[in-house]
């Protein structure tokens, strides 16, 4: 048993590192972004504001941007992107893992479980779906930015 939950504790700890590093990245972008994107230096008045409120002013941003329309719902649907995955991310983050022996299967059971919702919880495997998430949106947003 022992062995199992070392070999658990670094997976477990891998797999959060990269879920934190990977929406960090998401981050970053819209940081960038409302730099490029003003000439008022927006990432630094709003760097301390938590992430919805800047994705929101990067939205707006998009929005009154001369780009084509086409261009403007790409990157609206990305920053969308992001915002689900915030949601996620504060599930992860502010949480705790539940480890326990399910008698009936026989086996250990990992996951974590939100405070509020119990029925809420992400598995490794869903943690490390994120982290995947994550890069694919951080591609897609930066993508669908550079291009305004």
């Amino acid at each position: 048993m022992a062995d199992f939950l070392e070999t658990l504790h670094k997976e477990l700890a891998l797999a959060l590192g990269d879920a934190v590093w990977a929406f960090a990245r998401i981050e970053w972008v819209v940081h960038d972004y409302l730099q490029r994107l003003s000439k008022d230096r927006l990432n630094e008045l709003l760097g301390d504001l938590t992430f919805r409120p800047r994705a929101n002013v990067l939205r707006r941003l998009v929005e009154h941007s001369k780009a084509p329309h086409a261009t403007k719902e790409r990157a609206l649907s990305a920053i969308s992107q992001a915002e689900g995955l915030a949601d996620r991310r504060n599930v992860i983050v502010h949480n705790p893992w539940s480890i326990w022996i399910d008698l009936d299967a026989k086996e250990f059971m990992h996951q974590i479980q939100k405070y509020s919702n119990p029925n809420k919880k992400i598995d490794l495997k869903q943690l490390k779906e994120f982290a995947s998430e994550c890069e694919r949106v951080e591609q897609t947003l930066n993508e669908s930015l550079s291009v305004l």
